[in-house]
């Protein structure tokens, strides 16, 4: 399941129910507008109408009528933004419907609209109408549809930029409220968050928060966590004295009984016994086996109560060379299966004794375990690499490695510490260890340094 961000999904649901809501809030303002604009609009052409009439019912109709036969129609200088046109009907049939007056710009065809509004085009442009009759006059103001539309976009652009303003205004308000409410919470993820962060400073972090910048809601969640983390480390902790004691006690018995083995060892060599020597044999190996056993669980309790020794830098080849010597008692095989690109082994950032400990386990890993009968080693920029053409593992066994005490077999021989002792030892020294299936078929192990 992918993470998300709670401050950023609060952020973006807010400003989508801002959204919403004003969409509505403007689509209802818009059409209500539109509507109260029309009527506005309308009743203004009905006043021109009437107020033209007015004006005519003043003047002798019977004058107009006879200079109108007399002279031809002359239309106005100026151009206004409601056309009008002053019309007269007459009972001569030579006559008919006569123009007194028409505003320069206006249709031809305004006198033949019906009474009352409408809306109809002439040349492409869409206009709006009202016709009067009073009598023998007919007045008719009409005006662009475009001059209605013009304004309400004018109207609505008014409205329409302080509600975006307003808009961007509340999402700064509003990011900035959540982070500043969301800052003790980020506070505890980021220290939390650090890589070389250790339980013990988690715990005591946690411990030290102080409740009065931390929500209600969130108390709980730290409060459990705090004794989570502290009952783990608890754990922990005793687990790691019970290893150091118990290895420590461990050790001096077994080195009596390894004494004593050894002793009765050389007595039994007078003696024409040899199942008592094959036993005595077995018996040594079992101690050393034992011995390599408490050395491991001291060497991984020491990493782990002891802090990080000053980095420096160590030849890989000299160190190579002095594992290959001590092991090669050991398993005699081992210097025909190594395949060393001696040229590309240069240095790398690990203390001597550590960068020993990690070389003999891997190579023990390879040769007992593996049975690889080709170890190849080399270096790639700061890198090692060992492959091996051993044994195959499947996907599971792969996630296994590095697990204590985890071992392919019980019938295997080992304990399951060596690489868990090499994950330790590199995590320590800011290094990962990672395992690949090698082609066609043995194990790649690589280590490299963690980036920054």
């Amino acid at each position: 399941m992918r993470s998300y961000s709670l401050k950023w999904r609060l952020v973006i649901s807010l400003l989508l129910v801002f959204l919403c809501l004003w969409s509505i809030v403007f689509a209802w303002l818009y059409i209500d507008l539109q509507k109260r604009l029309q009527e506005t609009l309308d009743q203004r052409l009905s006043a021109s109408a009437h107020m033209v009439a007015r004006l005519i019912q003043q003047l002798p109709v019977q004058a107009i009528h006879h200079e109108l036969i007399q002279q031809p129609n002359k239309s106005a200088d100026a151009e206004n933004l409601i056309a009008c046109e002053v019309s007269l009907f007459s009972s001569d049939i030579s006559v008919g419907q006569q123009v007194l007056a028409k505003t320069r710009g206006a249709p031809a065809n305004l006198s033949q609209q019906p009474s009352g509004f409408s809306t109809w085009q002439s040349g492409g442009i869409e206009w709006r109408s009202y016709v009067l009759r009073k009598g023998d006059i007919q007045i008719v103001a009409a005006e662009r549809m475009f001059l209605r539309e013009s304004l309400l976009q004018q109207i609505l652009r008014s409205v329409l930029i302080p509600l975006m303003l307003s808009l961007l205004i509340c999402t700064i308000l509003i990011v900035l409220i959540i982070r500043r409410e969301f800052k003790s919470l980020d506070d505890i993820a980021q220290h939390l968050s650090q890589k070389n962060l250790t339980l013990t400073a988690a715990t005591q972090y946690l411990t030290d928060l102080d409740p009065r910048h931390i929500p209600h809601e969130v108390q709980p969640f730290v409060d459990n966590s705090t004794q989570l983390i502290q009952k783990l480390h608890h754990s922990l902790e005793n687990e790691k004295v019970f290893t150091a004691y118990a290895a420590h006690e461990l050790r001096s018995p077994l080195t009596a009984i390894k004494t004593h083995v050894q002793l009765a060892q050389l007595m039994a060599q007078h003696e024409a016994s040899p199942k008592l020597q094959q036993n005595l044999q077995q018996a040594d190996t079992s101690i050393r086996r034992y011995a390599e056993l408490l050395e491991q669980l001291l060497t991984l309790s020491s990493l782990e109560h002891n802090k990080i020794e000053e980095l420096g830098s160590t030849e890989v080849a000299s160190v190579l060379r002095q594992v290959i010597q001590d092991l090669q008692p050991a398993y005699p095989a081992l210097q025909s299966s190594l395949n060393i690109d001696w040229e590309s082994l240069t240095s790398i950032q690990l203390p001597d004794f550590a960068l020993y400990t990690v070389l003999k386990n891997l190579m023990e890993n390879a040769a007992l375990h593996a049975h690889a009968d080709v170890i190849s080693i080399s270096m790639q920029d700061k890198s090692m690499i060992f492959q091996d053409n051993g044994s195959i593992l499947d996907q599971t066994e792969m996630e296994n490695l590095g697990q204590r005490f985890w071992r392919k077999s019980s019938q295997q021989p080992g304990h399951g510490l060596g690489l868990s002792l090499v994950k330790t030892l590199l995590r320590k020294y800011h290094y990962h260890l990672e395992f690949q299936a090698a082609q066609p078929h043995g194990l790649m192990v690589k280590l490299s340094p963690l980036s920054d």
